[in-house]
């Protein structure tokens, strides 16, 4: 379970720092409603969301995995792992570095279907 407690901290900590920026966009842009069709905040606001959509999914496998006595050197490789990865997809999301974005998006699926497949393995 320690694992799995440090990527809810990790992550947490990742999407923290992601609204954060959301919120400094907004006010060096000085929009407050919406993106105000500004390419620097949809990016932030995507890098944020997509971030979400992808960690909340992968903490039930994580959670799932936990329970069912996965190795902790399992755990380990698919924490670091993943959180490696939304790091990089953040970085080339904001960045506009769409080759970093195709691989770290690739990795991301990559690492939530070897954890269903480990799920699946050991029920």
């Amino acid at each position: 379970m320690m694992y799995f407690y440090l990527y809810v901290a990790v992550g947490v900590l990742m999407l923290t720092l992601l609204a954060a920026n959301v919120s400094r966009v907004r006010i060096q842009e000085q929009i407050a409603h919406g993106d105000g069709d500004s390419k620097r905040l949809k990016s932030a606001i995507r890098a944020h969301m997509n971030s979400l959509e992808q960690m909340l999914p992968f903490a039930l496998v994580l959670l799932v995995l936990a329970y069912l006595g996965t190795g902790e050197s399992i755990m380990m490789v698919l924490v670091f792992g993943f959180l490696i990865t939304r790091m990089l997809f953040a970085y080339g999301f904001m960045n506009r570095k769409f080759r970093v974005r195709q691989v770290t998006a690739g990795l991301t699926y990559l690492f939530q279907l070897l954890g269903c497949v480990l799920i699946l393995v050991k029920l």
